[in-house]
């Protein structure tokens, strides 16, 4: 497994179309993502979570993937989500 901590920089947090945006990256890739706020863990592939999650601009969160490709996964999030 692999974990990475980000701070959120799009302007609107992960809702709406950034939101969708992750669900839409996160499943080019096979392993399994999840983000953590907090004690919450989100799927990365279920837009209703990350929607529900209420991640806002300049959240610190988890992101954590487990499986063949969990670095590219990781590093393609961090570098949307933190950009």
């Amino acid at each position: 497994m692999v974990a990475k901590n980000v701070v959120v920089k799009k302007e609107t947090g992960l809702h709406a179309r950034p939101g969708s945006e992750v669900v839409d990256l996160a499943m080019k890739f096979q392993s399994d993502i999840n983000l953590k706020k907090g004690d919450k863990v989100i799927n990365a592939k279920e837009v209703l979570e990350i929607l529900s999650a209420d991640i806002n601009f300049n959240d610190e969160i988890t992101i954590e993937a487990n499986g063949v490709d969990e670095e590219e996964a990781v590093k393609a999030l961090e570098e949307y989500i933190g950009s």
